[in-house]
């Protein structure tokens, strides 16, 4: 089933994918808590070392050299999510909108809950809504459906605006919509992923009267 939708995505001209992970390297399965990935997710790495669609504007990770971005690096705790004041604790990212909203697994205490269903993170506030049931179905309907025509209106006025993006930075506004911002596409400016997230996190602290984290 991914063979079938990763080449009809690929046929269409909606996706770009990368060569294939090394499945053997260590770690390469797994999330966090030691719970495995889903063998539909470990199936497309296989084939490509994470996607991105919309002209870089949705990311699907990769694992290790050579793939769209380290999951392993950017799940660490020690990066951006140590300015989220705990609200990234028990997801495992493994995507992202240009906009910084992450998908994500919630990983459970007991690795043999893990249920594999697949949840979007708002990027200001990480609060997370199902969007699929399966890596199968997020792959289908959540990147295939907006690869081809995003339901945001705004990712299409950024990509007006912004053209194709590096899949490794993000688009924010500055100062951030916690912060008092205001959604003027004038005040959006690109950024190195992490900081953008490091951002967010850190103005998601000040609204709870929490200090930065370094």
């Amino acid at each position: 089933m991914i063979d079938a939708a990763l080449a009809e995505l690929v046929t269409a001209g909606l996706v770009r994918r990368r060569p294939p992970a090394d499945m053997l390297a260590p770690g390469s399965m797994l999330a966090e808590r030691g719970a495995l990935l889903p063998l539909d997710h470990l199936r497309l790495l296989s084939l490509t070392n994470g996607l991105d669609a919309y002209g870089g504007h949705l990311r699907l990770f990769g694992v290790g050299p050579g793939g769209l971005r380290d999951m392993r690096w950017w799940n660490h705790p020690d990066g951006w999510r140590r300015t989220w004041c705990g609200r990234t604790d028990g997801w495992w990212f493994v995507g992202e909108t240009a906009w910084g909203d992450q998908y994500a697994y919630s990983i459970p205490e007991d690795p043999l809950q893990f249920d594999g269903a697949v949840y979007r993170l708002d990027a200001d506030r990480m609060e997370a809504e199902p969007v699929a049931e399966s890596f199968g179905d997020f792959l289908r309907f959540e990147i295939g459906r907006n690869a081809a025509s995003p339901r945001c209106e705004a990712t299409v006025a950024a990509r007006d605006r912004f053209g194709d993006l590096d899949p490794d930075t993000q688009l924010t506004y500055v100062p951030t919509l916690l912060e008092g911002g205001d959604d003027d596409p004038a005040n959006l400016v690109a950024l190195p992923a992490g900081t953008a997230m490091a951002l967010r996190g850190t103005a998601y602290g000040a609204l709870l009267g929490e200090p930065a984290s370094h």
